[in-house]
Parts: structure tokens; C-alpha cells; sequence
């Protein structure tokens, strides 16, 4: 019994001893010495943006030499304004014009067609402020046409009502223009443009207007009765221009001077009016 337990003590001490280190350090170098290293963490990708290409900077211009000029968008082309009511180039076939007119001593209107492409005719009205009134009929012939310069022959008819009748007018309207219960005027007119689109269009005419009277009356009694119809002569002399403010209107300023033949007119009457020619 005593020899057992002899032995059950010493066998246990030897194993304690087996299994106790002998260095303390000894731990550590347990691990494998020939472990394989472990790989490095591989590195993070770039962002696409990163991998986008840098901008080439642009190249600069040598010294001395100034920068190439811009392009700039090219300018329209005007379209040129061609239609005339008081100069002497015609509208074109199927063409039509419009045109009214304002000042003294009269007030107008005008609508005109191209029956062919030198050839226009036309109706109109005439006015001295409502106290005598005129429709009339007007014919162009557009016989020469250059680049810049046109020359026409012209014509327009009327047949005029007067608020007043001739003997109880006086100095009214009769005397102030010349006219008469018919007029004829024939005329011959030119006109110059340049060659820009938008340049004025300037004219000038010269007119003859026959005046017939059917409503004479004696002033003397000694005169007698006059013959019907007693004829008047006058000389009307115009010039202006007409200001393009679109390819189709126009602006259109006025001179003018008459010369009445009858003893009973004004000798010399100015005429002076505004207004716009137009195409719609």
C-alpha cells in the first residue's frame, strides 16, 4: 500500500515536469518558423474619375501674333424694295401697290395692279378735306428700266364734285387747285435708286393737267354767256422720295408747284404731303 502511493507520486511529478516549459520564452517559438508570409492587401482601385485623361492645355499663340478673328454668323440678305406708287418703275405683272397721301392742298388714296410686268393700272380718290371729292383712274408705262434709273409715262382721269357751285364759290377750292369738274393728266416721270436694297427711291415728274369746266359763268355781265366746256391749262411739276422701311413699304415725302393757266386760279399754288406706299 505504502509503495503504491510511493509511485503514484512520483509519476506525477514527472509528468509536471514533461510538460512544464523550460524558458518562458519558449512560447513564442512554438509557431511555425518556416510559416509562408501573407500577402499585402492589395491596393484600393482608383475612381474612374482618376482614370479619365487630364485636359491638354491649348496651345498658346506664339508671342508677337495676334489671335485668329472669330467667325461670325453671316448677315442676312435683305430683300430689295421695289415697289414705287409715285416713281416711274412699275409694280410687275400681278403686282399690287397701295398708297395714301396727306397735306395741301390734297389728300389722297391709290390701289394700282401690274397687268403686265411694265404695265399698271389703277383707281384712286382724290380730296381737297372732303369739300371737293375725285375718283380717278391711273395708267403707268414703264418704258425704260436700268439698274438704277426707270422712266415712265403716266396718265390719270377724274371727274371732281364740288360741295360749292362756281359761282358762289369765290376763292375756294376751284381757285386754290386748279381744278374742274373733269381733269386729264398726262404726265412724264423718272426715277433713280442705288444699288443697296433699302435706298431711297428718288423721283421727279412733270405733268400736264387739262381742266374742262361744264358749269362756266359770266362774272360781267357784258362777257355774254361762255361756251361749256371753257378749258383750263396748268403745268404741275413734283419731286420727292420714297424711303423703303421694309421690302414691301415705303415712306414717302412730296414737293411739288403748280402753274394755273386761267385768270381765274391762283397763278402759282405749292403742294406739300407725307404718307406710305405699301404692297400686301
Amino acid at each position: 500500500m505504502f509503495r503504491a502511493a510511493i509511485l503514484t507520486a512520483v509519476l506525477s511529478a514527472t509528468l509536471s515536469w514533461a510538460q512544464a516549459p523550460t524558458n518562458p520564452d519558449d512560447e513564442w517559438n512554438t509557431l511555425p518558423a518556416n510559416a509562408p508570409a501573407r500577402p499585402p492587401a492589395a491596393a484600393s482601385q482608383p475612381a474612374a474619375a482618376d482614370l479619365a485623361p487630364a485636359p491638354v492645355p491649348a496651345a498658346s499663340s506664339s508671342p508677337g501674333r495676334p489671335p485668329a478673328p472669330s467667325v461670325s454668323a453671316p448677315r442676312p440678305v435683305l430683300e430689295p424694295n421695289t415697289v414705287s406708287m409715285f416713281g416711274a418703275r412699275s409694280l410687275g405683272f400681278l403686282t399690287r401697290g397701295e398708297m395714301f397721301y396727306l397735306g395741301f392742298p390734297l389728300l389722297g388714296l391709290r390701289f394700282a395692279m401690274g397687268l403686265a410686268e411694265r404695265f399698271d393700272i389703277g383707281v384712286g380718290f382724290d380730296s381737297f378735306y372732303f369739300m371737293m371729292n375725285e375718283p380717278r383712274v391711273t395708267l403707268r408705262l414703264n418704258f425704260f428700266r436700268g439698274t438704277n434709273w426707270s422712266m415712265a409715262l403716266m396718265a390719270e382721269g377724274g371727274w371732281a364734285f364740288f360741295n360749292q357751285n362756281a359761282r358762289s364759290e369765290g376763292k375756294g377750292v376751284r381757285w386754290l387747285t386748279g381744278r374742274r369738274n373733269f381733269n386729264i393728266v398726262p404726265a412724264f416721270a423718272v426715277s433713280y435708286q442705288g444699288d443697296h436694297p433699302r435706298a431711297a427711291r428718288l423721283f421727279l415728274s412733270l405733268q400736264y393737267m387739262l381742266a374742262l369746266d361744264t358749269e362756266p359763268f359770266a362774272k360781267d355781265p357784258l362777257d355774254g354767256v361762255p361756251g361749256s366746256p371753257v378749258y383750263g391749262h396748268n403745268v404741275l411739276l413734283r419731286a420727292g422720295a420714297e424711303m423703303p422701311l421694309s421690302a414691301k413699304t415705303s415712306f414717302v415725302f412730296l414737293l411739288g408747284l403748280d402753274i394755273h393757266g386761267r385768270r381765274d386760279d391762283s397763278p402759282v399754288m405749292p403742294a406739300c404731303s407725307v404718307g406710305l406706299v405699301t404692297s400686301i
